[in-house]
């Protein structure tokens, strides 16, 4: 069984400078790249995730979910609820027909078939344009632009910690075998598809269920876990985690932004701009330490002042 490699790295310089585009360790293989506000959080799809502060915890509905079988009909319920919600507005979605509409809305089962496991390729552009909005699904978000994932590490870190060993997490995936994984795969929806989507060079994996595993109890799914993406000899080097403390988040930020990589180049609109001086304004404050974090190095250090700070 293969498991991650993992490297930490002590400055957001330190960091960046690996992950350049220019340094030749990614000459070899062909990767994409997530970055997560914790190194505490898998590679879980958002439609996947149990326990609290996942999407509707507590809804009997998700709860009922045991098994594999309801946990497809539960995702199609949410999409459905999307997609009607965009038809309601007169938004167009890629991909949704009136056909689709009827099979979603009437004959849900045909999703459930032996000999088209789900999610199916017809259904990539409508769940990715439900990601981009936020809508929990399938898929999970990557990128072809190591500097991209780290902005979103830094940018989705909570900048209120509660120890120094807090960290962010950037995660590198190798896909040049990925045409032989029959669990995981890469989709890549037309640029089209979202204007966020092509700005931030996006793509997903996505786990795929058969109806084999329909009457097993559900188990949610980690990527890292799935023992395929690191083929017959488990080989290291197939996944990567990257991890930073959160206290060099503020500063991972700004040398992003000095890159060109921020949200108003990554979420084009106004949304965008305005996110941007958001972030701008968390990195004006800094990381905020709990009291907690400031006892833990009162006790060791004896003084507020050696408390670690971002440069």
């Amino acid at each position: 069984m293969g498991s991650p490699v993992e490297m930490h790295f002590i400055t957001a310089r330190d960091l960046l400078e690996y992950l350049s585009p220019l340094n030749s360790a990614w000459n070899s293989g062909t990767h994409i790249f997530r970055g997560q506000g914790s190194d505490q959080y898998r590679l879980t799809p958002s439609i996947c995730r149990r326990g609290k502060g996942s999407f509707a915890h507590g809804s009997p509905r998700k709860a009922f979910s045991h098994n594999y079988k309801a946990q497809v009909q539960y995702e199609l319920m949410v999409l459905r609820q999307f997609l009607l919600g965009c038809d309601r507005a007169g938004l167009a979605v890629p991909g949704y027909s009136e056909q689709t509409k009827a099979s979603i809305t009437n004959t849900p089962n045909i999703y459930l078939s032996a000999s088209n496991p789900w999610p199916q390729p017809q259904m990539y552009e409508m769940l990715a344009v439900a990601q981009h909005y936020d809508v929990p699904t399938r898929l999970l978000d990557w990128t072809e632009r190591s500097f991209v994932a780290c902005y979103f590490a830094a940018a989705s870190a909570n900048f209120v910690v509660n120890s120094h060993l807090d960290r962010i997490a950037i995660w590198a995936l190798d896909t040049s075998h990925s045409k032989d994984w029959k669990t995981v795969k890469i989709i890549r929806t037309p640029g089209g598809t979202s204007k966020n989507q092509a700005a931030q060079s996006g793509l997903f994996t996505t786990h795929i269920t058969d109806s084999k595993r329909f009457t097993e109890i559900y188990q949610p799914e980690a990527l890292e876990e799935v023992d395929e993406i690191y083929g017959e000899s488990g080989e290291q080097g197939t996944l990567i985690k990257m991890t930073l403390p959160v206290l060099q988040a503020p500063a991972l930020l700004e040398l992003c932004s000095k890159l060109g990589v921020d949200a108003s180049t990554l979420f084009p609109g106004h949304s965008g701009v305005a996110q941007s001086v958001r972030d701008w304004a968390k990195i004006e404050v800094g990381v905020t330490p709990t009291d907690a974090f400031r006892n833990d190095y009162y006790g060791n250090l004896h003084t507020f002042d050696s408390l670690p700070t971002m440069e």
